[in-house]
């Protein structure tokens, strides 16, 4: 389904003094398909940077990436991603348009399924995004994602802005349509119990690098490299 093959990125900056910085160093890994591959680390570790290549915002220095479907992405914050000025009907209807996905008509019935396969109302539509709550912007982020008919869903923190309640509603809900749907996720975050959780595989990640791969339980259960091991303690002494 995903298969992302020796990726490396530098990043070049600086006016008088040219600095460089290695971003991702020769980072490989696989997603089958119905799985969740996770990766975590520090800020600043190079995790988003895997995310804006394989999403093509930004290109590889080299390596190779394989995807085999569409790919989408949630966002850590889903306030930023839908317009203010736009009610959340036109949101829903808009990667359609966009891409012309259905008649004005099919839009409509297409919109209906997603909110019910993201347990939301159809209410929401006539509100503009300051009127809904956090974790109902995010169903609302998450249904957008799925308007186009995406084999594999980014989630990019998906949950860290939400209260505690709403994030396990939405962990759970992004559980079940995985099942429903068929869907292979690639999911960045720091939060080990949700990794524990949620994730199939997990890769640590340290200044570019993964540093320890492997199944979920094994890597977090059993700690090999030292980065996670200090990564494993220090979140149990929080």
């Amino acid at each position: 389904m995903l298969k992302v093959s020796h990726i490396c990125k530098t990043f070049t900056g600086g006016i008088i003094r040219k600095t460089h910085v290695d971003a991702v160093k020769d980072v490989s890994f696989t997603i089958c398909n119905g799985e969740t591959f996770g990766i975590v680390g520090n800020s600043g570790c190079g995790k988003s940077t895997i995310a804006n290549m394989l999403l093509s915002l930004i290109k590889p220095d080299s390596g190779t990436i394989e995807i085999d479907g569409t790919i989408q992405i949630i966002f850590q914050h889903p306030e930023t991603s839908l317009d203010p000025a736009k009610k959340i009907g036109y949101s829903l209807e808009e990667p359609m348009i966009i891409h012309k996905m259905y008649d004005k008509a099919g839009r409509k019935k297409r919109v209906k399924e997603l909110l019910d396969l993201v347990d939301l109302g159809e209410e929401l539509l006539d509100r503009y995004p300051h009127q809904i709550s956090g974790g109902e912007a995010q169903r609302i982020m998450i249904a957008r994602a799925l308007s186009l008919d995406p084999k594999i869903l980014i989630l990019d923190e998906p949950t860290s802005m939400l209260d505690v309640s709403v994030q396990a509603q939405v962990m759970t809900l992004l559980k079940e349509l995985q099942e429903k749907l068929g869907l292979s996720y690639l999911f960045i975050s720091h939060d080990l119990d949700v990794v524990r959780w949620f994730c199939d595989e997990i890769a640590v990640m340290e200044e570019g690098k993964f540093v320890e791969t492997g199944r979920t339980e094994d890597v977090i259960g059993h700690p090999k490299a030292e980065f996670t091991k200090k990564l494993v303690e220090s979140f149990i002494l929080e």
